[in-house]
């Protein structure tokens, strides 16, 4: 085969697998904490609405206890000195549900302030 044969099979190739992926990904949801289902969400990547509680900032990772419809411990690992977070402010996290000492904490992967 000529290269240019082959040049365009592989950009075609290209083109559908990108066009595939995006309808994938539109179809990919993030279920909603719900502490009730203690330990079957453990590994499982949640989403968590509520209202920071308490603040604890030890350097590069941050511990934040949102309250919903119990007290969930958020961990934070960054590097971002200007964190914004405030006690009273609602957010929307995303991240993997861990077991910690046989508490449930969310290991944050995306933070944001809802207003």
């Amino acid at each position: 085969m000529k290269e240019t044969t082959l040049l365009k099979i592989a950009l075609i190739c290209s083109l559908f697998g990108l066009v595939a992926l995006y309808f994938i990904s539109t179809k990919i949801e993030v279920k909603d904490y719900k502490p009730s289902i203690l330990n079957k969400n453990i590994g499982d990547d949640v989403n968590l609405k509520g209202a920071i509680t308490k603040i604890t900032d030890k350097g590069s990772v941050v511990f934040i206890e949102v309250n919903q419809q119990s007290p969930i411990t958020v961990v934070l690992f960054t590097d971002d000195d200007n964190l914004k977070l405030n006690n009273g402010d609602n957010i929307d996290v995303i991240g993997e549900v861990q077991e910690y000492n046989g508490k449930n904490e969310i290991i944050a992967q995306k933070i944001r302030v809802i207003k």
